[in-house]
């Protein structure tokens, strides 16, 4: 089975806030293949810390992304 693309924008915490709600800014975009069968996620999860990875990027955790034609969102330190 192939892999299926996912458009993900990568952000960290707008530092200049210090209390909830905390807001992310976008620092860079990115492509990552999301394997057909996953259990768990956790392929996923591996890849997505290899592509912030690749782009220097230290990840934190993913969630679901609000922006238009994006699939997630990437958190990074």
């Amino acid at each position: 089975m192939k892999d299926e693309i996912k458009k993900c924008i990568i952000s960290r915490y707008d530092e200049t806030i210090k209390r909830p709600p905390f807001l992310t800014i976008p620092i860079d975009k990115i492509d990552v293949p999301k394997p057909k069968n996953d259990k768990g996620g956790a392929e996923f999860a591996e890849r997505l810390k290899a592509a912030c990875r690749s782009k220097g990027y230290v990840f934190k955790f993913y969630t679901h992304c609000n922006e238009e034609g994006m699939d997630y969102e990437l958190v990074v330190y």
